[in-house]
């Protein structure tokens, strides 16, 4: 994996942490492939947990990261940070871009996005 932004580093620290549960730095910075130095690593998620977005706690001579209690309803998906951040919290605008621009979709794929609007439809309107 290349150097990340820094949005881009947050948002794969965050998954990489959801995906490992209680984890150091050290198993951050492998499991993305080493993005940039482990300081760097250490130091994001250090301001991360700062801002209240991962819970750290000292166990010996290192820290345990976790996702923080409050925010795994907004951490259970990253796609939403990206929606909000990158789309200005616009599904319409994130969907949009997803079928403009991914020339890879397969009819198969199509059908089952339609599927899930038509169910969505239904749900929406049945509550």
């Amino acid at each position: 994996m290349g150097k990340l932004g820094f949005g881009e580093l947050e948002l794969s620290i965050l998954q990489t942490v959801q995906k490992l549960g209680r984890t150091t730095v050290r198993d951050v910075y492998r499991s993305l492939g080493s993005p940039g130095s482990y300081t760097t690593i250490m130091t994001v998620m250090s301001r991360m947990a700062d801002k209240g977005e991962l819970t750290r706690k000292k166990e010996g001579k290192k820290y345990m990261y976790w996702i923080a209690e409050h925010n795994q309803a907004r951490c259970k998906t990253i796609l939403k940070r990206i929606q909000d951040k990158l789309f200005g919290g616009k599904s319409t605008a994130m969907v949009s871009y997803l079928l403009e621009n991914d020339l890879e979709i397969s009819d198969e794929e199509l059908a089952q996005i339609e599927q899930m609007i038509q169910k969505r439809k239904l749900e929406q309107s049945d509550g």
